[in-house]
Parts: C-alpha cells; structure tokens; sequence
C-alpha cells in the first residue's frame, strides 16, 4: 500500500533531485514507482473538465492515453514516447504549473484516500482499468461533432476518477469511475443513436445532394 501521498514524494524528489537533471513525464513515472503515470492521465484530462468540446487537442491527448496504456497492458510501467514523455517539463519550484499541480493535488488527496483495497490489488482489475482507460481515450479520439456537449468531459471525468483511485488505492473513487464509465457509454450510444436516426430522416436528401457535388 502507498502510504505516502504522491504530493510528498514528487515534492521529495524534487528537494533531492541532482544538478542538471530535467523533469519529464517519463522520469516522474519511472521514479514514483508507477503512480506518476496515473497523475499524467489526471493532469491531461483536466482541461475537459468544463463541457465543451476541443476536438483539435482531444485527438492528441487521446493519442497520448492510447500510447499509454499499451505500455500498460506489454507490463511496462507506462511510458510516452520519447518525443513527448522526454520532454522537459516547466517543474520546478517556482513555475506556476509546478505550484497548480501540486495545489490540485494536495486538495485530491484530501478527498482520496487508501480505502476497500483488497480487490483492486487483482490482475484482472488492473487489466480491466487499463483497458476502461484506453476505450475512453478512443472516445477522445473520435470526430465527434463540436457542437454536442460532454463528449469531451464525460470521459474525462471517469478517466480522473478511476486514474485518482488507482494512483491512492481509493477503491471507492474507482467505482465511481466504473459508474461514470456506464453513464459515458449511455451518453455516447444517444449521441450514435440521434445521429443515425437523423441520417436515415435526410437519407434521400443527403444522397441527393451527394449525386448533384460529385
């Protein structure tokens, strides 16, 4: 079990970090013992947070959770490639991403904490995390229209919820991400369901205008 928060451990590598060093993603996962990968999905994810859609950054952030968690699923402890997750991050005392982060972080933990652990300990658990967080970084990815809102937040929030459990061993919050995981699957299944239903509507229309543009 982690007993110490993960805001103690980065703030003590950071006291004791060498001359020279530079921060990257990759270096934060490799030496936080995994759980800074979980505090990456966070950090990406919160942008989303309010309900309106970014298609342009989605696509990359979702690429990026992609990324990660096939490293997940081959039982590395999760790193982005090179040309991003060796990218020296603006992490120093004094920067305003360092003391943002640090902030959120400290006010998750209050609300998170070590709790109905036993099972989320389990190989398949993790598997099945691993894989709830790669479908939900597929939706990000998907060329969802703009103007319907939360399709971009939805999944965020589940990817936070079940990314701040694991990162604690907050079994709890977990389960609140399974359960905003069902509602974001309910949500976009509408969205698919309005669309066809609207295609097949216009579907005469649509063919025709199609015959006259080509």
């Amino acid at each position: 079990m982690n007993s110490v928060p993960l805001s103690k451990t980065i703030k003590a590598l950071l006291d004791d970090l060498p001359e020279g060093q530079k921060i990257t993603v990759n270096w934060m996962i490799s030496n936080t013992g995994g759980r800074g990968i979980y505090l990456v999905f966070i950090w990406l994810s919160l942008p989303f947070v309010v309900p309106v859609s970014l298609p342009g950054f989605s696509v990359v952030v979702g690429l990026v959770f992609l990324c990660l968690c096939w490293s997940m699923l081959r039982g590395d402890v999760g790193r982005l490639p090179r040309v991003i997750g060796d990218r020296p991050l603006p992490l120093n005392r004094e920067s305003r991403f360092y003391r943002a982060s640090m902030r959120f972080l400290v006010w998750l933990e209050r609300w998170i904490k070590p709790r109905k652990t036993e099972w989320i300990h389990w190989r398949l658990v993790s598997t099945l995390n691993t894989l709830l967080l790669a479908f939900l970084a597929f939706l990000l990815v998907c060329p969802v229209p703009g103007l319907i809102p939360f399709t971009n937040s939805l999944p965020t929030y589940s990817i936070i919820a079940i990314a701040a459990g694991m990162m604690e061993e907050d079994g709890v919050c977990m389960s609140l991400g399974y359960i905003l995981f069902l509602v974001t699957c309910v949500y976009f299944l509408l969205i698919a369901g309005s669309i066809i239903a609207l295609l097949n509507r216009y579907y005469e229309d649509i063919l025709f205008w199609l015959q006259l543009l080509i």
